[in-house]
């Protein structure tokens, strides 16, 4: 099969495929848009883009939650050649003006709130000063709700799209992406950002022809078909809703469901109402659904779910849901994919493996200090080579040579394993590698026992200063509900199946864990922070 060359090219190849079928659909059908009204109107906001001065390189910065119109704008974009610059809607405007300082976009385009809650129309001109203040060229402001002064109001530039020009072909745009003030940017497709949880964001340049494939890549791992129906509320701005759902849906002509704000009834009712047969995203949503008063297995089609989470706990939904349950391994800097298990692997590699790396995609273990590669089975860094590597970190040529070393390989910063068979298994970020008296502690590990415990629903453990041992594992455990959970019930759960030195020395209780903005990863820097606070602790 050959793969179009720009994700325009994608959807215009979905709605000649497709044409009015239902392709997104937001919520309990909120909205909903087919495959060839989608790219009708993608067209016309490029247009309207176009109008405004975008020129091919151009970003064009994108802060709004999971709806349709984020999809027109998005596409719109990439029918102009501009580059996306994802915003994350749980930013803070200090973290939203670096974001915009360092993507220096032509135009910035946001809803008016966020669920009636995040007022970002009232934070643009605070943003605006500081960006002002610190000299970075201010972009033309388009914003999706009630009109404001200075504002180009969305909608209203939609309806003039009709009397504006023609465009060239998408992929004669793309082609020029590198022909303005930042080379760097022919073929760039999105500037996503990292989670930012140890530094301020950086930019991450993702291109046209590796988004693609890899989509390509993932749609064939997980049998991804035009008779399927796909739910995932993870974020549009994020790899997870743009790669993994966006662009995975249109190349396989998966009908998409997803939100703009998720709540456990409407995930329900929308994955047994809309016989939702396919999964991806947060394990939280699985989880959730499972605790419902009204949930009954026998309502639910769902066939298979891929994310990442503790086997033990994989091992748990697919018993309660009756779903294949698949594991993967990626990261922003490699578009969100290394490698995924496919459907039809055994349940033990499903569950506790990240599956085999995609085709052309080389991962290598090695050790941290030295370089040196290890041995099947023997924990290292790992790092990958290959078409799905980012194109660098933008405006930041320091970060992308630390990054990516003179042999091509990307240092992820992740520590791993391979095991037999070619497959990959993530253990730990390296930096929460918790070192008790000169042993090393894989954090995981300790969770994966705990998460066997009955009554635990979520756990994650990190590493506390200690004066002789240098550091010792602490667990921070949300229970189930209703539920007994008492620190002595946990450490003799975990002396039973661990040497001393892995048993949490503490035992802390909490309603739920602190998680990044992004994907809602748990945030271990945050339980850190809270460790040497004694008043969260």
């Amino acid at each position: 099969m050959t793969l179009p060359t720009d994700l325009f090219g994608v959807l215009a190849e979905a709605a000649a495929r497709h044409g009015e079928r239902d392709y997104l659909i937001v919520g309990r059908r909120a909205e909903v848009i087919g495959f060839a009204e989608l790219a009708r109107r993608a067209e016309a906001f490029a247009r309207v883009l176009a109008a405004h001065g975008v020129h091919p390189g151009d970003r064009v910065a994108l802060w709004m939650t999971n709806q349709v119109d984020w999809a027109v704008a998005a596409y719109g974009i990439a029918r102009c050649g501009a580059v996306l610059v994802g915003v994350n809607t749980r930013l803070t405007g200090r973290e939203v003006a670096h974001m915009i300082g360092l993507s220096r976009p032509k135009m910035w385009i946001l809803e008016a709130n966020f669920l009636g809650k995040v007022q970002a129309a009232d934070a643009v001109a605070p943003i605006l000063a500081e960006l002002r203040a610190q000299g970075v060229p201010l972009p033309l402001v388009m914003l999706r709700g009630p009109a404001r002064d200075g504002m180009v109001d969305f909608a209203a530039a939609q309806r003039q799209a009709v009397a504006l020009p023609p465009l060239a072909p998408s992929a004669e745009l793309v082609a020029r992406g590198g022909e303005g003030e930042f080379p760097e940017l022919a073929g760039v497709a999105a500037i996503l950002s990292t989670s930012g949880t140890t530094a301020a964001p950086k930019g991450v340049m993702l291109g046209h022809a590796q988004l693609i494939r890899l989509a390509a890549a993932v749609a064939q791992r997980q049998q991804m078909a035009p008779d399927q129906r796909f739910y995932s509320v993870g974020p549009f701005f994020h790899c997870s809703g743009y790669m993994h759902g966006l662009l995975a849906t249109l190349l396989s002509g998966c009908t998409y469901f997803t939100a703009q704000g998720y709540r456990a009834d409407e995930a329900w009712d929308v994955m047994t109402v809309e016989h939702v047969g396919l999964y991806h995203g947060s394990i939280i949503p699985l989880q959730e659904i499972a605790l419902l008063p009204h949930f009954e297995r026998a309502k639910l089609v769902l066939d298979r779910a891929w994310y990442s989470a503790p086997a033990v706990e994989m091992a748990r939904l697919e018993a309660l849901l009756g779903a294949r349950q698949c594991e993967v391994y990626g990261l922003t800097e490699t578009g969100g994919n290394v490698a995924i298990c496919h459907a039809g692997d055994s349940v033990d590699m499903r569950h506790d493996s990240d599956g085999r790396p995609h085709d052309g995609v080389d991962v290598a273990i090695v050790d941290p200090e030295t370089g040196d590669a290890q041995p099947e089975g023997t924990p290292g860094e790992i790092r990958v080579r290959g078409w799905n590597v980012m194109h660098g970190y933008f405006r930041d040529a320091a970060a992308t040579a630390k990054a990516i070393g003179a042999d091509g390989f990307l240092r992820t910063g992740d520590r791993g394993v391979i095991l037999p068979g070619g497959f990959i298994k993530f253990l730990s970020r390296l930096k929460d590698v918790i070192r008790v008296g000169g042993e090393n502690l894989s954090p995981l590990e300790v969770e994966e026992v705990l998460m066997a415990h009955p009554s635990v629903q979520e756990v994650a453990v990190v590493g506390a200063p200690h004066p002789r041992l240098g550091e010792v594992p602490v667990a921070f455990i949300v229970a189930k509900p209703g539920m007994p959970a008492e620190a002595e019930t946990m450490r003799a759960h975990c002396r039973d199946q661990l040497a001393n030195f892995k048993v949490p020395t503490r035992f802390i209780f909490l309603d739920d864990l602190p998680r990044s903005p992004a994907v809602m990863r748990v945030s271990k820097a945050r339980l850190r922070e809270m460790l040497a606070d004694p008043a969260d602790a």
